[in-house]
């Protein structure tokens, strides 16, 4: 076929797509509100709104400008070796933390307990004790960063699988967009009090981390207390406890020594809430049974995964893509930093640019999943991806004007929007709903192994082969072409799913001769 040929087949193909795209988008959808109410969705989103503040002040900005700062004497190395441990972790734990859930009534009282973990040793990061030097106090908080990160990413794992307690596949994507927009917001109020604290009112960077541990309780309550599993959660108990830990919170941080009685509280309101008598937490009541039984079903999971069409493949390419949109974020704020000698509030700037265009895009994102599925939208915003990569080389590496590389947040925002707008239901597509705790178990597992590499990639070509961050921005391009590659053999199209792959499936116990039917 001749050149010419091809580009009017490519055409007609295209016209083909675009009359198709305006048939489907003219069809009525599912109502948003189908299982739940808007509260209860909004509710579920506000602890978007909440891990993003963490994500974003913690992962990406302030910690990591920390960590650098002469004042303390870190390295690109020191954050990156800190970020890959405790994604060492999570892939380890995270098909048990998956199939425990599974064998739970509930998987809202372990979102509760790893936030609060999470938020106790965020509170403690940058501390300093008399008599240390830099060295031991960057470290400390290195270690802290570890367990603090740790039940942040465990705590998703539980979230994550919570969008299919208040949607439907006809409305997921709408709801997974009303989660990032509201989530990103959580930047938005993040990076503004960041802001206002270190630039105008000229508190230290430690002052940072206090107030983000208290933020992402807080944002946090709506989802612990209106999002419904089951008709028996109880309101008050729940109430109860995640206030009355909100109270020690505020109170504790009003010295730096008592802080370290954050992590012993959040365990006793963590074991309270474990305890509530109003619903038995796991389905034979037994938590020692239901570990057995944990351990017993995750040698399985594994070995199901080939049983479910597109679902291996997924996983290896959202491996790919994950580690190399993870890894750029958490290290945007050293590469402009070092690059281009942007101060913090240029960095503060630039990062709202990225956050607005993530809150706007989110909402669209998810409308655009509903219409044509997550794999087409997925394709898209993974070409962003390779638009924002491309801008961020070319401007050190071909000298192009410096004032172009406010363009990549925009991108990457658009993109990061995009990302999980769409990975979310692509997943809930390919799993059936019996298992879901455990394969997003596997699905935070291969995305937390991503992350191992991404970090330690970076610290390999930037500080040990001396090769520079834009060749690290390089590697992660090719990485993330990789997962666009993989995904393309994976079909999105709805799975009928049979009874005993279902959530509420009980097989009949088997009878004897004495127990037949007559």
């Amino acid at each position: 076929m001749s050149p010419a040929k091809r580009i009017l087949s490519k055409t007609r193909e295209l016209k083909k797509k675009v009359r198709e795209f305006r048939e489907e988008a003219k069809k009525p959808r599912e109502s948003i509100t189908s299982k739940t109410s808007m509260f209860s969705i909004v509710s579920w989103s506000f602890y978007d709104l909440g891990n993003t503040i963490f994500s974003i002040l913690i992962v990406s900005f302030y910690f990591t400008l920390w960590v650098i700062n002469d004042n303390v004497g870190g390295s690109d190395s020191d954050y990156a070796y800190a970020n890959a441990i405790s994604m060492a972790l999570v892939f380890i734990t995270a098909p048990v933390i998956g199939a425990l859930s599974d064998q739970a009534n509930r998987r809202m009282p372990f979102l509760f307990f790893t936030t609060l973990l999470c938020v106790s040793f965020t509170a403690l990061l940058g501390y300093e004790k008399e008599g240390w030097d830099k060295h031991t106090t960057l470290f400390f908080s290195l270690g802290l960063f570890v367990l603090a990160n740790y039940f942040y990413q465990a705590g998703l794992i539980f979230y994550d699988s919570t969008l299919a307690t208040i949607s439907t596949p006809g409305n997921r994507g709408r709801i997974g967009g009303i989660g990032i927009g509201i989530g990103y917001v959580g930047s938005l109020i993040g990076v503004i009090a960041g802001y206002t604290l270190v630039e105008i009112l000229g508190f230290p960077l430690q002052t940072v981390f206090q107030v983000t541990a208290m933020l992402f309780l807080i944002f946090a309550i709506p989802c612990f207390v209106f999002v419904k599993e089951n008709e028996q959660d109880s309101f008050w108990s729940g109430l109860m406890v995640i206030f009355s830990f909100l109270s020690i919170l505020i109170f504790v941080l009003l010295d730096n020594s008592l802080r370290f009685v954050l992590p012993f509280a959040a365990i006793a309101c963590g074991f309270a809430y474990f305890s509530t008598p109003s619903t038995p937490l796991f389905r034979d009541g037994s938590i020692v049974k239901a570990v057995s039984g944990t351990l017993k079903q995750l040698r399985k999971t594994i070995s199901m995964v080939n049983d479910f069409p597109g679902l291996g493949r997924f996983l290896v390419g959202r491996m790919f893509y994950t580690d190399a949109a993870n890894t750029a974020t958490a290290f945007a704020a050293i590469y402009v930093s070092e690059e281009f000698g942007m101060t913090t509030a240029d960095i503060a700037k630039y990062v709202l640019i990225g956050i607005l265009s993530s809150i706007v895009s989110g909402f669209l994102w998810g409308y655009l999943v509903d219409i044509v599925g997550p794999k087409i939208t997925l394709n898209i915003v993974l070409w962003i991806w390779f638009a924002t990569f491309s801008l961020l080389i070319s401007t050190v590496w071909l000298g192009l004007p410096a004032w172009l590389i406010w363009g990549a947040p925009f991108l990457a925002g658009v993109a990061l929007g995009g990302l999980w707008c769409a990975d979310r239901p692509y997943m809930l597509v390919l799993t059936p709903p019996r298992y879901i705790g455990q394969f997003y178990g596997l699905y935070s597992m291969v995305g937390r192994f991503a992350t191992i590499i991404g970090p330690l990639s970076w610290a390999i070509i930037v500080d040990e082969l001396g090769l520079g961050r834009p060749a690290a921005i390089t590697f992660l391009l090719f990485v993330m072409i990789i997962g666009y590659i993989i995904l393309q053999g994976v079909d999105d199209s709805p799975r009928e799913w049979p009874p005993e792959l279902q959530v509420d499936y009980e097989p009949e116990p088997p009878r004897g001769a004495i127990g037949r039917s007559r």
